[in-house]
């Protein structure tokens, strides 16, 4: 009997040891573990603020290179991972309505290469709409109708004012930019635009007026409309002018009641 006890013993020693060496072992690999991936965490991060930007390059006018310096600026630490170039471009379309697009291309180690598209304004919107702070300003409006923001004060600006709700703004400004393509020296003499229950109403130049019909047939209208000026019984005078209807347009001369 004692033998067998004293064999239950020996095993019950070797399980023991086992048990710690078992885990030993697994502490012994968990440290390994601990220490290998600070190590790599100390390693990518050391790598990722060498390669913070610390200049760029950037191809635009005066104005919006500012613009685009001061908005890097005040971006709290550019290191590699903030300074992707995805991530940095819809973080400059956000902050800066000038913008119509950017293209960022990084150079390594420290370097960024922008590229500026800049926003094309078309026409200015008289805020009717919106709180009582916004009535009443001018917004820059570019083709798509996208009133992106307001005028600056002082800032120049030789373009149609839009009198109109905005909800009518992207069908006036593709109106306009159709006009401005196809017919430039009267977009040219353009000031404001309505738009009324019944069509676009146009006022230029010289007290002159246009009233043409919405949609396709408006934009007809106007090519052969301008046709009509270009001879030399029209080309001379100031004219308001009504094509709303389709078989009878009305013209008068802009300082005269007269009807022709």
């Amino acid at each position: 009997m004692s033998r067998i006890r004293s064999n239950q013993r020996r095993v019950e020693d070797i399980i023991k040891v086992e048990r710690v060496l078992h885990w030993k072992k697994i502490a012994l690999t968990s440290i390994i573990s601990l220490v290998l991936f600070t190590a790599a965490l100390s390693g990518i991060w050391s790598l990722n603020q060498g390669l913070s930007i610390k200049h760029w390059d950037i191809y635009a006018t005066a104005p919006l290179k500012a613009d685009i310096e001061h908005a890097l600026s005040d971006m709290n630490g550019l290191d590699f991972w903030h300074s992707r170039p995805a991530l940095l471009r819809k973080a400059l379309l956000n902050k800066i309505p000038d913008l119509a697009d950017i293209q960022i291309q990084r150079q390594l180690p420290n370097s960024l290469v922008i590229h500026v598209t800049p926003r094309q304004a078309i026409a200015l919107w008289f805020n009717q709409d919106g709180d009582n702070k916004q009535q009443g300003q001018l917004y820059l409006v570019d083709e798509q109708g996208i009133a992106y923001r307001a005028r600056k004060h002082g800032e120049s600006s030789d373009l149609p004012v839009l009198r109109m709700q905005q909800k009518h703004l992207p069908t006036a400004c593709q109106w306009l930019a159709t006009l401005k393509k196809e017919q430039p020296q009267w977009f040219a003499r353009s000031s404001e635009l309505f738009a009324s229950p019944t069509g676009w109403k146009l006022n230029l130049v010289a007290g002159q007026q246009w009233q043409i019909p919405f949609g396709p047939r408006g934009l007809k209208n106007i090519a052969q409309l301008i046709h009509i000026l270009e001879q030399p019984r029209w080309h001379a005078g100031n004219w308001r002018i009504d094509t709303r209807l389709e078989k009878r347009w009305f013209l008068r001369p802009a300082t005269h009641e007269g009807v022709i």
